[in-house]
């Protein structure tokens, strides 16, 4: 998987790679995204945020805990 598709993954929709390079420039429609200390952060109660399932951890949406597997 590509750093690209990890960012479309963990909710930063408006992602982009610059061209002949492998860096990404964060972006999230739906909050001021940004990059601290190398993490890409979702400004807090953003929709778009995602994290890992506390059972299996694949990417789920902030408001579950488990993915439908582990629930």
């Amino acid at each position: 998987m590509s750093k690209l598709d990890e960012m479309f993954d963990a909710g930063f929709d408006l992602s982009t790679q610059k061209p002949f390079s492998k860096a990404v420039s964060i972006g999230c429609s739906q909050c001021a995204a940004l990059v601290i200390n190398g993490f890409p952060c979702h400004e807090t109660g953003c929709p778009n945020e995602r994290h890992e399932c506390k059972g299996c951890n694949a990417t789920v949406e902030r408001r579950n805990s488990y993915c439908s597997d582990c629930q």
